[in-house]
């Protein structure tokens, strides 16, 4: 089975109770972790840029766009909020920067650089296309604050996917993106009418909601290992359930299996592929 991935990958510098470390990150990379440990063929489509020579999921990806800009991105966490700062920002993918024959798709932006226009063709030469709403959800202020818009070409995204993930916040953009200002679970019903496949909804470290088939059915996971820092988590989540739905066809019991797996690898996330590029703060 070959994997294409789409997506920039980022400079992390992320701030965890006055501690600063500067990590290679995005969410490609991250999404992309599961299936190079499993030893599947992964090609990965980004803007490649001097900084990301030594990032480790350069040697995946696939040279044909080039950038002189990096996501360098910072983020820093204060108990279970997350705030995000963009301090350099990568140029879009190009619609020529494509895989050719048909693949299994992960589609993970980090900010806005996979367009609509270019998810609908990549769902013309997908054979599962599975999609983190993150990078369609997300904007920057003029300071470089992330912050979170919905947009009526957001809702393509759930018609266009297989298997779509998003957190709370994020799926409360979908709901205003659908024009009621109503709570996300009173809106569930809603969401489920546009989703062509699977969404899945995670609430916090151990609840989740999954839409499929027009159902929504919520699921308390068990949980007994909380990460103080949990970047990576979700894009991480999103290939694993992906992998796990491929394998069952049983969307509910194969978010229990991604919980697991997930909760296992934010336990050891250091000391495996991901690391730390050798950077200082004054360099970026």
């Amino acid at each position: 089975m070959k994997f294409c991935l789409y997506g920039n990958p980022t400079i992390d510098v992320i701030v965890v109770k006055n501690t600063t470390r500067i990590s290679h990150g995005g969410g490609v990379y991250y999404s992309a972790l599961p299936l190079i440990q499993r030893g599947f063929n992964v090609e990965v489509y980004s803007a490649l840029s001097p900084r990301l020579v030594d990032h480790p999921i350069a040697r995946y990806i696939i040279k044909l766009q080039y950038s002189t800009r990096t996501n360098v991105f910072m983020l820093e966490y204060t108990n279970s909020e997350r705030a995000v700062k963009v301090l350099e920002k990568a140029p879009p993918l190009y619609s020529w920067n494509t895989h050719r024959d048909l693949c299994y798709v992960v589609v993970n932006p980090v900010i806005g650089e996979v367009e609509i226009s270019l998810l609908k063709l990549l769902r013309a030469k997908s054979r599962v296309l599975a999609v983190d709403i993150q990078g369609f959800v997300r904007t920057i202020s003029t300071s470089g604050d992330v912050f979170l818009e919905p947009s009526g070409s957001v809702l393509d995204v759930l018609e266009l996917a297989d298997v779509v993930h998003a957190d709370v916040n994020e799926a409360e953009c979908l709901v205003k993106a659908l024009g009621y200002h109503t709570t996300l679970s009173t809106s569930l019903s809603l969401l489920a009418k546009r989703v062509r496949g699977v969404l899945i909804i995670t609430r916090g470290s151990n609840k989740i909601t999954v839409i499929h088939s027009g159902v929504v059915k919520d699921i308390e996971c068990e949980n007994s290992y909380v990460a103080l820092e949990k970047t990576g988590a979700g894009d991480y989540f999103l290939t694993v359930y992906l992998l796990n739905y491929l394998a069952s066809g049983d969307a509910v019991d194969s978010v229990y299996k991604a919980h697991e797996e997930v909760t296992e690898w934010l336990k050891v996330r250091d000391k495996m592929l991901h690391h730390t590029p050798y950077y200082s703060t004054g360099e970026l």
